[in-house]
């Protein structure tokens, strides 16, 4: 019964729905103040309409209807004037109007044949899950199983998509979509890297651009702050031209906020009569074992900078940080090798902003850059600090050498380990000695190498299932080992630097230019002790004039000009802002300045345009 109920409910619900309907009646008061009136926008049915003048129904032959204009004539001029009541009917059209499905303009000929237009040619579209209009697209999509007789059946699947092309009038996509979880790192055999280890996604038109994922930090206008650097995150650019009349500026802001990929590393090597390689690469805390960020390395031999490739220079082994050089690139033990690249660097979490703007006119040039990398001191990922290693960072400030821990464990006997049992000798305790002696190997350590005569272990040949390492006296109370059972702390670490720079133009052949920038750079972020010498400034001006000695089109110039570069002794800098000879130009190599440094430079010579060019630099 309840259901009867409520059909019976619906049933009159949807008729009452069915009896509001729209009237096509219409009633008009019109003044007839000439003989052609528009009654109405709709056609007026036919014989359908009712005239009243005063109350009187009006005689058919004063007037005339026309029902598809929806106008009335009158034939008796005596009506003009008067106030007259109509009654009538509207068709839902008006046919006055055109109505089409295409205009006839579309309409092309073909082999001299006319098409009909209302013909549909079928094409059939492709069976394309990526089916996208306007875009050019490429990729593959995996599916497989493994199984086996210690495992149960599993699924795999992995997407790999790259897309171009337009999403709409104004806006471009460029993307490149992956769902593995690591992605595969480029091989360094080639000058062009694939876009394998990048996963991303980008919109842009003429003026903006928006990037999500995998992008490059590319070096700035600034002079100071040059950085080359793999960041995962989002970046924002925006170009503004808020010009005048005759006049020409344009603003041009950006924003960058990630997380960074990797450690930068600036690394000398002496080259071997003969010996195009390898040669492996290493991290600023002379690691060994480490992995090189592709795209990121310039490899410079004598100030060169090279290309990659087998066809170019060199070759490098991004997995396994191996730089090898082609034939076409011979090494002698006169070549001086510098490899500048970012290094996969796993200690902390580490998160990068980056954001700036540039302002352009006519004769006024000015940019605002800052950049920020720090390290989470709350999320270690190699090391799990405990709450005494974290009291320990914080007391040592920037004495890194201190920010070491016992690396001893009291453990159970075991043959498949490697263990020591502690003793006294030559006057020196908790001295550990290698033993298989079940009642005092009771002691298992792990020793790290802290370098020559810093430690009291050297490493020796032994049967054992592992590494054993052997305590050795010291000398005159000088370590003669390189090895301690000690772990070696990280420290996080923080980087800022903010720069303003510019650049005026008095007239053709005069201007002068000028940065500023500060730099804070925090090599122990637990501990404020030692803060003193964390922020730095530098500055550097120039100005560079051309006077023409002539006024024919293309005279003679003398060209002259002067700067001066002021680095303060606590300036760190993100990465090197110098020619990369700087060093060997002023045989400084071996030199630690602990002071402020002051470069003065000056120029003159003589120019004609496309014959001549001569300078002469004083620094």
């Amino acid at each position: 019964m309840r259901f009867l109920f409520v059909i019976s409910i619906y049933l009159f619900t949807c008729g009452l729905s069915f009896t509001q309907t729209i009237s096509n009646h219409r009633i008009q008061s019109i003044l007839l103040i000439s003989d052609t009136i528009k009654i109405d926008k709709q056609a007026i049915v036919p014989f359908s309409e009712i005239i009243y003048e005063n109350n009187v129904l009006l005689n058919p032959t004063y007037y005339e209807m026309d029902y598809i204009n929806s106008l009335l004539i009158i034939k008796d001029s005596s009506l003009l004037n008067k106030q007259i009541k109509i009654i009538y009917k509207i068709l839902p059209i008006s046919f006055d109007e055109s109505f089409e499905h295409k205009k006839i303009t579309v309409i092309e000929s073909k082999d001299s044949v006319v098409m009909n237009p209302f013909m549909l040619e079928y094409t059939p579209v492709k069976d394309d899950i990526f089916y996208l209009n306007g875009l050019n697209k490429s990729g593959s999509i995996s599916r497989g199983a493994s199984f086996g007789n210690n495992q149960d059946l599993a699924v795999n699947s992995s997407l790999n998509l790259q897309l171009s092309g337009k999403i709409s009038d104004n806006v471009n996509i460029l993307a490149s979509i992956s769902d593995d979880n690591i992605p595969i790192q480029a091989e360094g055999n080639t000058q062009q890297l694939q876009d394998f280890d990048k996963v991303f996604i980008q919109l842009y038109d003429d003026n903006w651009k928006l990037t999500a994922g995998d992008f490059f930090v590319r070096p700035s206008k600034s002079y100071f702050l040059n950085v080359n650097k793999k960041a995962q995150g989002g970046s924002f650019e925006v170009t503004l031209n808020p010009s005048k009349k005759n006049e020409f500026r344009t603003i041009t802001p950006f924003v960058s906020a990630a997380v960074s990929k990797g450690k930068y590393a600036r690394h000398p090597i002496q080259g071997i009569e003969g010996n195009q390689g390898p040669y492996r690469l290493k991290g600023n805390e002379n690691e060994t074992y480490i992995i090189v960020l592709s795209g990121t390395e310039k490899i410079y031999v004598d100030g060169k900078l090279l290309k990659r490739g087998t066809e170019h220079d060199y070759i490098i082994d991004y997995n396994t940080a191996e730089l090898t050089f082609t034939s076409n690139f011979l090494i002698t033990k006169d070549s001086r090798i510098i490899a500048e690249f970012d290094y996969s660097e796993k200690n902390y979490s580490r998160t990068m902003l980056n954001f700036g703007t540039e302002y352009e006119s006519k004769k006024l040039k000015l940019n605002f850059n800052y950049f920020s990398e720090q390290d989470l001191k709350d999320q270690p990922l190699l090391q799990d600090l405990n709450d005494r290693e974290k009291k320990l960072l914080s007391e040592i400030g920037d004495s890194l050498e201190l920010a070491v821990v016992p690396n001893i464990k009291n453990v159970a006997f075991s043959e498949n380990l490697v263990l020591y049992k502690m003793v006294d000798t030559l006057g020196y305790d908790s001295v550990f000695v290698y033993s298989t002696n079940p009642d005092s190997a009771i002691y298992q350590l792990g020793f790290s190498l802290v370098g020559q005569n810093r430690g009291n272990y050297i490493l020796i040949q032994s049967s054992a299932n592992g590494r054993v390492y052997e305590w050795v006296e010291p000398i005159g109370g000088i370590p003669q080992g390189i090895y301690e059972p000690v772990i070696l702390l990280v420290t996080p670490k923080k980087i800022e630097m903010t720069t303003f720079g510019g650049e005026y133009l008095f007239s053709e052949y005069s201007k002068i230019s000028w940065e500023g920038a500060v730099s804070n750079n925090d090599i122990n972020t637990f501990s404020s002790k030692d803060s003193k010498d964390n922020i730095g400034y530098a500055m550097k001006m120039k100005s560079d004039n051309a006077i023409l000695l002539s006024k024919e089109k293309e005279a003679w110039r003398l060209n002259i000009g002067a700067g001066y570069e002021f680095i303060d002794n606590y300036f760190k800098a993100i990465g090197p802002f110098r020619n990369i000879e700087f060093q060997r130009d002023w045989n400084i190599s071996s030199i630690v300045f602990t002071s402020d440094q002051h470069a003065v430079s000056s120029y003159f010579g003589f120019e004609k345009s496309k014959f001549f060019d001569m300078k002469y630099f004083v620094n």
